[in-house]
């Protein structure tokens, strides 16, 4: 069973701070568990807390904190597409396969973000003018959806979904992958 705790949350500019009930799953059972919960009312995700705004707050009621959801689950080095869980970092991206001579497509003023929040804000970089946001490199994703079910996301499998979720701040679903 996913616990949930009283906890103190802020944005980026730790204003405003809310107080919200938190669970932090390790696995993707306890994710399923802790986004359904019926003890908890009214859940969202939340990934390291950068947004500039009250993005991921949620005052009185349910957060899932994904940074422990931080696995990665496949790499291709002929293509050099990555396969990973929500919680991962572009940081530790960065820093696992930038000595392999890879790097980020695109990168934001802050590395210190998931890439299921990346993904939820449709990040860009100094290189938007000329290579668009996070969105013009993503082949898929996995999206849990309030009815439990898990939906692979891609511009030709649920590509309204998948639309709808990148740059959508969490409101289709919890990013899982």
């Amino acid at each position: 069973m996913t616990n949930f705790a009283q906890r103190e949350l802020a944005g980026w500019g730790r204003y405003p701070t809310q107080e919200c009930r938190a669970a932090r799953p390790e696995k993707r059972r306890e994710l399923v568990e802790a986004a359904l919960s019926e003890a908890v009312p009214d859940i969202i995700a939340r990934g390291l807390g950068r947004s500039y705004g009250d993005a991921a707050l949620n005052e009185g009621s349910g957060v899932v904190l994904l940074e422990k959801l931080s696995r990665f689950l496949g790499f291709d080095p002929q293509t050099g597409l990555l396969h990973a869980e929500a919680g991962v970092t572009l940081a530790t991206i960065v820093e696992t396969f930038a000595p392999r001579g890879y790097f980020l497509p695109v990168t934001p003023g802050t590395r210190q973000v998931t890439l299921g929040g990346a993904l939820a804000a449709d990040v860009h970089g100094k290189n938007h003018q000329a290579d668009g946001s996070l969105s013009a490199f993503v082949e898929e994703f996995e999206l849990l959806l309030a009815s439990s079910e898990i939906i692979t996301c891609s511009r030709t499998q649920n590509g309204e979904a998948f639309w709808a979720t990148i740059g959508g701040l969490g409101l289709t679903g919890v990013i899982t992958t």
